[in-house]
């Protein structure tokens, strides 16, 4: 049979009457007090050890090993580390792979560190709670499970981290499976606004071959924190790495499901590269939420590759411009984040990386990085993309732009209705803001935009404002249309679907601030989508004839035939009145045949 404690039985002690003097002879009444009296004694301790016997069976019938009965106290007065620890001990003498920390405070001075398959269960009332803040609260070891409960860090100096993992340990993708839920944690606030410290889950490699996969955090709340979850491979592989190509370490395919934060400097910090030896990846998150305050740095901050992120991302104007919401650095690949929020998000982002996709219902721009979702019909060709906006070439059909505020452009601001969108106005944008912006606006009047939608700028590569205002004139009036603040790399700035007007007469863009050195801004294109009409750009979407007119002055129909071949019934009257019939070969070529 295992053995359940590590404490013996209390021995049996019974007190007996005074020694009777000699004087005095011993009579039935003093045999009668002695015998009371050492009953009493024996059903007293009897009743203790029954109580003892009765602990453990209670621990067992629960499935687990009660650190009450390792002498833990719960009142929060007397420091209970070891006997936490005790209780953790004994599941390597018993097959009870379970403890249980009752409902009560725990005051602790050390990390609590739960063995290889052990599960560590708090009730639902049962507060942990360090006597300072420079160790770990609990550590894992592979395939251990920590569930319930409550930490509070409060009262201390928070520095190290809640949560913590060492990849030298192995937590292996197959065959295991780690798990922490169901907990609340709250730090302390901060004498100085935003100085958050201490983080929430940190898993970190250090050493070569150290990886953690497939460990599962669920349900927890954090709240003060400077990093709520740190997922971080040491630099110190990159040097190994130089002189030896086979090291390497990782943090990968772990879940974060249902993971709620408020107040913290980063949500998610994602600490490595995309690949070995630093390798950060294939980590999901999942249906988080993460409230946003104006000290916050980044929701996420992703250095690695893969990471899936469904978040719900609360309040990001309330952040600084300057502090996109999520950083993409230049390691960064094939990333995706996936959010309902609509305008707020096109606010937020910086990508310097590759191939990173941010999904949200009203920004299609930064999900698919084209233009904008076009209207079509199967099997038909799309011109480049371009035929559904309204605006290219639009100064051929009488459309003109204005700058209205702000200092002249370099180039010629006619050039925003030309299809490429890589060369354009330029602007100095030294001494602009929010108060004080670029404006200029476009008289689409002639021709107006019927039910226009995706309306917004163009710009080349690292040449985007920090901020820009659409606005649209119906006739009537100027509504908002778009909106953009603290824009550090989104070269599309174009409207979400829902901002749309029947009929578009003018747009008023502003525009102010740029993130480069030499704060230049470029408008390569203003866009106008039309979701009734087929667009006015180049030629007519769908059509089987393209109007010509050739140096003399003469109108042409060069027309298609239905197998893709050239029609060849082109005829001409010249000027001796003679009539001639034009013949297009499939190569291209032109020939003339006197009528």
């Amino acid at each position: 049979m295992s053995k359940i404690r590590s404490e013996k039985v209390t021995d049996v002690n019974v007190n007996f009457p005074p020694t009777v003097s000699p004087n005095r002879s011993v009579t039935a009444g003093d045999v009668e007090s002695m015998v009371t009296q050492v009953k009493a004694d024996v059903e007293g301790q009897v009743s203790v050890v029954s109580a003892q016997l009765a602990d453990t069976v209670i621990d067992l019938k629960s499935g687990g090993i009660n650190v009450l009965s390792s002498g833990a106290t719960g009142t929060g007065n007397v420091i209970d580390s070891n006997a936490i620890s005790s209780a953790l001990s004994l599941t390597a003498i018993s097959s009870v792979q379970r403890v249980k920390i009752p409902d009560g405070t725990y005051l602790v001075n050390k990390t609590i560190v739960i063995p290889r398959g052990v599960h560590l269960e708090l009730g639902q009332k049962a507060i942990i709670r360090p006597t300072s803040g420079d160790f770990n609260i609990f550590q894992l070891k592979p395939e251990a499970r920590l569930t319930g409960g409550v930490v509070d860090l409060q009262n201390v100096n928070f520095t190290k981290a809640v949560y913590y993992l060492d990849a030298e340990d192995i937590f292996q993708f197959y065959g295991q499976s780690a798990v922490i839920s169901d907990m609340n944690i709250l730090n302390k606030v901060p004498t100085v606004k935003g100085a958050f410290t201490g983080t929430g889950i940190f898993c970190e490699a250090q050493t070569n071959m150290g990886f953690i996969d497939n460990v599962k955090f669920n349900n927890l709340t954090f709240i003060n924190f400077d990093k709520v979850i740190h997922l971080r491979v040491d630099p110190i592989l990159d040097e190994m790495f130089k002189t030896d190509p086979n090291v390497m370490a990782w943090v990968n395919a772990n879940y974060f499901f249902q993971i709620t934060a408020q107040n913290f400097k980063y949500g998610i910090y994602l600490e490595g590269k995309a690949s070995v030896p630093r390798d950060v990846g294939g980590n999901m998150f999942d249906q988080c939420q993460f409230q946003a305050e104006e000290t916050t740095e980044a929701i996420v901050y992703c250095e690695g590759a893969y990471n899936t992120f469904n978040l719900f991302m609360w309040d990001l104007h309330k952040m600084n411009d300057s502090k996109p919401a999520i950083q993409f650095t230049k390691s960064s690949r094939f990333n995706e984040i996936h959010t309902a929020m609509q305008l707020e998000i096109t606010e937020s982002w910086i990508d310097e990386g590759y191939m990173n996709k941010i999904c949200s219902p009203g920004n299609y721009v930064t999900e698919t990085r084209t233009l904008a979702n076009r209207i079509s019909t199967p099997y038909k060709g799309q011109f480049n993309g371009n035929q559904d906006d309204y605006l290219i070439n639009g100064n051929l059909r009488g459309y003109t732009v204005t700058q209205t505020k702000g200092a002249a452009p370099t180039g010629t601001l006619t050039d925003i209705f030309l299809p490429d969108s890589e060369q354009g106005p330029s602007w100095n944008m030294t001494g602009t803001d929010y108060m004080n912006p670029i404006e200029i606006v476009i008289d689409c009047s002639t021709d107006p935009v019927v039910y226009a939608q995706y309306i917004g700028t163009v710009h080349p590569w690292d040449a985007t404002p920090e901020g820009l205002l659409v606005e649209g004139w119906t006739g009537t009036e100027w509504i908002w249309l778009h909106e953009v603040k603290g824009n550090q790399s989104n070269d599309y700035l174009i409207s979400p679907p829902y901002s749309a007007v029947d009929f578009l007469h003018k747009i008023r863009i502003s525009f102010y601030g740029s993130p480069r050195a030499d704060k230049k801004v470029t408008i390569g294109r203003v866009v106008a989508i039309s979701s009734k009409d087929l667009g006015k750009a180049y030629i007519p979407q769908f059509t089987n004839s393209i109007p010509m007119v050739d140096d003399n002055g003469l109108a042409w129909n060069v027309k298609l035939n239905t197998d893709g071949t050239w029609d060849n019934g082109l005829t001409l009257k010249s000027p001796d009145g003679n009539r001639w019939k034009a013949s297009i070969s499939n190569a291209g070529e032109l020939s003339w045949t006197k009528l």
